[in-house]
């Protein structure tokens, strides 16, 4: 590994903080210009250290040449579909339909090797625990004393019985990110070899956890098991172990989620009549009926929620409802000018790909993040470093946890969880070049 350019050491400590600055703001997309400032100072930090460096990581190369095709296709998809320059351009177009291109930037910002990925990575986990834990702590007072309802998103009578969402616009965004941290400090928990350091985390997991539960978001419990089973699976590597491990977060948790209340969240899952389920599947179904007419490069990237079925039977041909141009079943898109920006979207991040980029939207951007779990999933095996290892495992939870969520919202372009997932799949890469480069 060479040297920094940043030789200072004091200079490193700020350089380090700042470039894990955006951890701060996962929780305050309300205030959407905090996490955008930081993230462009990232950014900025980056092409300003790129003209000393003139490098970048070999490992960000191999996935920002798929990356930069995805960035050209969807924005010539966009354009195909007959919609305007200055829409792409405007700030509500960037916030809610195109948010992917937003959401992805960490990948470039931090391909310059010009600083040490690991000490940066336990800087951002770090900054992670400590506002994750605060605010669920936060969050578990307004619960219990009913005050401070503004965290609170309402669900009935009172915000007592509403869903966490801190500072964030949807208790599904805060969900999501809770997923991700407490697969982190899971990980921590397990990895620690200090037992003081270990009890701290497991006890920042338990904390965080109840932020979890109090978000009502079942997609986020979901996910969170899942890449919590995947987590312990890979630690483990013994039958014996993972099941009593997996049996004794069970009886941990259960108390935990009478506590909060979240087990009424939970029944909910398995009632498909229910009304989120149900609308879900109405979506699934349409975006399906889009993906179904042009399969190959989809209706046009941002166009699915331009298109108003309201009075339409889904079994309608294009013809028929005066949408399409081109030739339905091959290639056609969505060309009327109508256009809506507003988080409206298939609840679905295969079928909102599918229907709006095809099989080649989709196809790539799923290739793009196979490539990354690959090449950390083979680090974590390599490496003998147990910090490099801890924070490899982590970032190899985040993506199955990430794969799973998006089974329930559009999340592979959701800003808030994106940030937290494309910094340290990116630092990941970061550290799996400079450890091959040592």
């Amino acid at each position: 590994m060479g040297k920094n350019t940043f030789g200072n050491t004091i200079g490193q400590k700020i350089l380090y903080f700042v470039i894990a600055l955006p951890g701060f703001f996962l929780l305050l997309n309300n205030y959407p210009y905090l996490a955008v400032s930081s993230m462009l100072i990232v950014l900025l930090i980056g092409i300003f250290f790129l003209f000393f460096k003139r490098a970048f990581s070999r490992d960000h190369l191999d996935v920002l040449k798929i990356l930069s095709f995805l960035y050209a296709y969807f924005v010539f998809s966009y354009f195909i579909s007959g919609q305007p320059i200055n829409n792409f351009f405007s700030y509500n177009f960037l916030k809610n339909d195109g948010n992917f291109f937003f959401c992805y930037i960490l990948f470039f910002a931090l391909c310059v090797p010009y600083f040490n990925y690991k000490k940066v990575a336990l800087y951002y986990f770090n900054i992670l625990f400590i506002t994750f834990s605060l605010g669920a702590l936060i969050g578990l007072f307004g619960y219990f004393s009913q005050k401070i309802p503004i965290l609170f998103k309402q669900w009935g009578e009172s915000y007592y019985k509403g869903a966490f969402s801190f500072l964030n616009f949807a208790h599904n965004a805060t969900g999501s990110v809770f997923a991700m941290v407490c697969i982190f400090l899971l990980v921590f928990s397990l990895m620690e070899q200090k037992r003081k350091y270990r009890i701290l985390y497991i006890s920042l997991l338990l904390i965080s956890l109840s932020g979890l539960l109090l978000t009502r978001s079942r997609g986020s419990y979901i996910s969170f098991s899942v890449g919590a089973l995947i987590v312990l699976w890979l630690y483990f590597k013994s039958i014996k172990k993972f099941f009593l491990t997996v049996l004794a977060m069970i009886v941990v948790s259960v108390p935990l989620v009478f506590l909060t209340g979240a087990y009424k969240r939970i029944l909910l899952i398995f009632q498909f009549s229910e009304n989120n389920n149900t609308w879900r599947f109405v979506l699934w179904e349409r975006a399906f009926y889009l993906f179904k007419k042009s399969p190959i490069f989809g209706i046009g990237f941002g166009r699915f929620n331009d298109i108003n079925f309201h009075g339409y039977n889904i079994d309608l041909s294009f013809e028929k409802l005066h949408f399409f141009s081109g030739y339905p079943g091959i290639i056609s898109f969505y060309t009327e000018p109508n256009y809506i920006f507003n988080t409206a979207h298939a609840h679905n991040s295969y079928l909102q790909f599918l229907s709006e980029t095809g099989i080649v939207g989709l196809g790539v951007l799923l290739l793009f993040w196979i490539i990354c779990f690959k090449k950390i999933f083979k680090g974590y095996v390599q490496t003998e470093d147990i910090i490099t290892k801890k924070i490899f495992l982590a970032n190899i939870g985040a993506i199955v946890t990430l794969f799973v969520l998006a089974f329930t919202e559009n999340y592979f372009s959701a800003t808030t969880v994106m940030m937290c997932v494309s910094m340290v799949t990116s630092l990941s890469l970061g550290i799996y070049w400079q450890e091959r480069n040592k």
